[in-house]
């Protein structure tokens, strides 16, 4: 019977490291690619938070603004309807009988 051949592969996407087995043609072992740990300094990480917390702010700001003038649209189209029934007679309304 013939010699199992392992060999060894890095992924150059990843890093990872693969070893696979010749004869069954299988991966044999996984070693995950090294974690990156990302190093920033403090004063980094802290003009980055308030970068975030001032595009927060601006966000609710807008939030904010488009509540108020939907209200005013909403106001604006009830009061269009509203005098549109009040213009029209009010008639009878059709039945589903009345459309055969």
């Amino acid at each position: 019977m013939a010699e199992r051949i392992t060999f060894s592969v890095t992924c150059p996407c990843c890093g990872a490291s693969l070893v696979i087995d010749d004869q069954a043609k299988v991966v044999a072992d996984h070693t995950p690619p090294p974690s990156k740990k990302e190093t920033t300094s403090f004063e980094d990480r802290m003009a980055k938070l308030k970068e975030e917390k001032r595009l927060a702010e601006e966000k609710f700001k807008e939030s904010v603004r488009a509540e108020e003038s939907k209200k005013e649209v909403l106001e604006q189209k009830f009061q269009d309807l509203f005098k549109k029934a009040k213009d029209e007679p009010a008639g009878p309304g059709v039945r589903d009988i009345d459309l055969d």
